[in-house]
């Protein structure tokens, strides 16, 4: 808080490494998942237990009496825990790119997606049933898809290199322009990554070197930048698409899960939405 066709152009079309050993794409998922739901089991309730109410002095009389020390621990803990998973989905989000049946589609399943998510993630991240302020991350997925697309198509209509490279620069530009400007959720760093591992998708040493130092600066102002951990299972990924049984389980646990954590914020800490 802060995907599948053999499509195929010039240069070929899969990150495949030629082995089975490694992450597939469906075990990258459910770490991105565990990842992404201790990070937002530490943000929605236990740093909303913390701060929200109470306030510092209510927070100081925690860290007095003992009990908010080892609370603040495990927020900050679990905050770190779940950094990993943005640029793991990043990264699945651009594997989706060029490996799915329908592009349009693959859009469409990520703006009803980001339409169905926002009630929840409002209330989880603003405890408000509306806060145009803060959009969710299918909104970032949904801006990075257009990136793609836009960088893609100046590898096909420039002439030359220096043009190309230009027309992908003003694609991901105005794609962080428009997640500054709709303030989705990783603003325009999010792009940025995502734009990497586009750039890197042929080479192993290239997305995980990317995932390290992007990973690194992102979350380094808080969390000592633990989100270069995610080059780890990036690494590992060996191209296979994995045994996805429940295609749409990846999506619907976003808006679903943060429902639920919402649900046991009001009912064990009394924090209702307004």
């Amino acid at each position: 808080m802060k995907n599948k066709m053999e499509y195929a152009y010039a240069g070929g079309a899969s990150a495949d490494t030629g082995s089975t050993f490694g992450l597939s794409g469906a075990a990258l998922k459910w770490i991105a998942m565990i990842s992404m739901l201790i990070d937002h089991i530490g943000a929605v309730v236990v740093e909303y237990g913390l701060y929200y109410q109470g306030g510092a002095e209510c927070f100081q009389k925690l860290l007095e009496n003992g009990n908010g020390q080892w609370l603040y621990v495990l927020q900050r803990g679990m905050r770190m825990l779940g950094r990993p998973a943005f640029l793991i989905y990043a990264f699945l989000l651009v594997e989706g790119f060029y490996h799915t049946h329908s592009r349009r589609r693959y859009a469409l399943q990520m703006f009803l997606f980001a339409l169905i998510s926002e009630l929840p993630f409002d209330l989880a991240a603003a405890n408000r049933w509306f806060y145009p302020g803060y959009q969710n991350v299918f909104f970032e997925f949904l801006i990075g898809l257009a990136v793609l697309w836009g960088m893609e198509q100046a590898q096909f209509r420039e002439k030359t290199p220096l043009a190309v490279e230009a027309g992908k620069i003003f694609a991901v530009a105005l794609g962080c322009m428009a997640a500054v400007l709709i303030q989705s959720d990783y603003d325009y760093i999010g792009i940025i990554i995502i734009a990497a591992f586009y750039e890197f998708h042929y080479s192993r040493a290239g997305r995980s070197v990317a995932a390290a130092v992007l990973g690194g600066l992102e979350t380094l102002d808080l969390n000592y930048g633990v989100g270069a951990l995610a080059a780890i299972p990036i690494w590992f990924y060996n191209g296979k698409r994995g045994k996805q049984k429940f295609k749409y389980v990846f999506y619907w646990f976003y808006p679903v899960h943060l429902t639920v954590l919402v649900l046991i914020r009001a009912g064990f800490l009394g924090i209702f939405p307004w």
